[in-house]
């Protein structure tokens, strides 16, 4: 990282965020965010927007389970703990090739391969696709591990699963016509590959997407005791924030360029009707989908609103720094000029200018060569390990 950027940051973010902490605690108590954020075994973590009093109190967090959620702006979210883990030494849970340990079969701890697997069996940070099975995921995660997810609305999840997928396909039928075929229909459809489909959130979460409203309640009941945060992909920017301080991070580590998301231009308009029959198609994630938002947002509440809005605004400032010290431009998914190009050329990929700095080749590669990139310097580091 070069040193122009932290001092930019120095003086465009932090001299404004210490006015802001220091008349807030003038005027009135920021409310603790510490029991609703982390679990009762966590440690406790302060009110200080810089994060200050933060780095006293607590030592960043270094083991984590991301379960990785289809179409929820989970690669976005993953960039961040791949780069992270590579900068730190970490180990990672990886397949041999690929980016899927399970899915739509359950996952088992099998699927990691030996020469990929740490001596003692257990890895830092858990970041791909799989399907969660929480006995096996425990059984190669340490016991303090953090449990993160993300989720999205359901209408715009299955829309967007729908098209850049192409199930038209395999359905014989575009989504246009979904609000106009028989719900029954649209219920029975399997899912696509034996993978995408209805409530397709609940599924990846381990459930059947066909649930009676009692084992979906208990499903609810399961995952908010399993997760320490379930972060929500409409409010990223609050979401980040409140994932940095239960991991005890620093905005710089939670600074991201947005990953496998589609272009406006080619997103389409969903009519009320095709929204209903979208919401009426995945009832079950809906209900999903609500109750964790209202955690999100008395998480907010509770984390302090004008301290929120503060640190993202200062979090949107870091990140347009990055862009603008990384020579950062946004391209098409498949455009000639990448090296690296994009599982599709429906969403945005990045060029940047700055190729002698890791972090911003890290920042804009496409999920796959980064995932390749942490394989083989997994790789060497436990062929150094297994040397020593």
């Amino acid at each position: 990282m070069s040193m122009g950027l932290y001092t930019r940051h120095l003086r465009t973010v932090v001299a404004s965020l210490v006015l802001a902490t220091l008349l807030t605690l003038l005027l009135y108590t920021t409310p603790n965010t510490t029991n609703f954020i982390l679990s009762s075994t966590s440690n406790s973590l302060s009110g200080s927007v810089l994060g200050v009093e933060e780095e006293v109190q607590c030592l960043p967090h270094h083991h984590i389970m991301f379960l990785k959620t289809h179409k929820c702006a989970s690669t976005t979210v993953q960039n961040i703990f791949l780069r992270y883990g590579y900068t730190h030494n970490l180990t990672f849970a990886l397949p041999s090739a690929g980016n899927y340990l399970g899915n739509p079969g359950f996952f088992k701890a099998s699927m990691i391969p030996r020469d990929l697997m740490p001596f003692k069996e257990k890895v830092d940070i858990f970041a791909l696709h799989t399907r969660l099975n929480p006995p096996e995921h425990a059984h190669v995660l340490h016991n303090d591990t953090r449990w993160i997810t993300i989720i999205r609305d359901p209408s715009a999840l299955y829309e967007s699963l729908y098209n850049f997928f192409h199930m038209n396909l395999g359905y014989g039928f575009e989504l246009s016509e979904f609000s106009t075929r028989p719900m029954s229909e649209l219920a029975s459809l399997p899912r696509y590959g034996g993978k995408f489909g209805k409530n397709q959130m609940l599924f990846d979460f381990g459930y059947p997407d066909d649930m009676s409203v009692s084992e979906l309640r208990r499903a609810i009941e399961e995952l908010e005791k399993l997760f320490d945060l379930v972060m929500i992909s409409e409010h990223m920017d609050e979401s980040l924030v409140l994932m940095r301080h239960l991991l005890c991070w620093s905005l710089h580590d939670v600074v991201v360029f947005a990953k496998n998301a589609r272009r406006q231009e080619v997103k389409p308009t969903l009519s009320p009707e095709m929204q209903q029959a979208l919401r009426e198609l995945n009832s079950a994630d809906v209900l999903l989908y609500n109750h964790f938002l209202a955690r999100h947002r008395h998480a907010v509440f509770e984390f302090g609103v004008q301290r929120m809005a503060d640190e993202v605004a200062a979090l949107r400032s870091l990140r347009d720094e990055y862009y603008e010290d990384c020579g950062a431009r946004e391209v098409k998914g498949r455009d000639s000029s990448l090296r690296f190009k994009e599982y599709s050329g429906l969403v945005s990929a990045y060029v940047t200018s700055n190729n002698s700095d890791q972090n911003c080749i890290m920042l804009s590669l496409p999920e796959l060569p980064l995932v390749d990139t942490v394989r083989r310097h997994q790789e060497t580091l436990l062929n150094v390990d297994e040397l020593s």
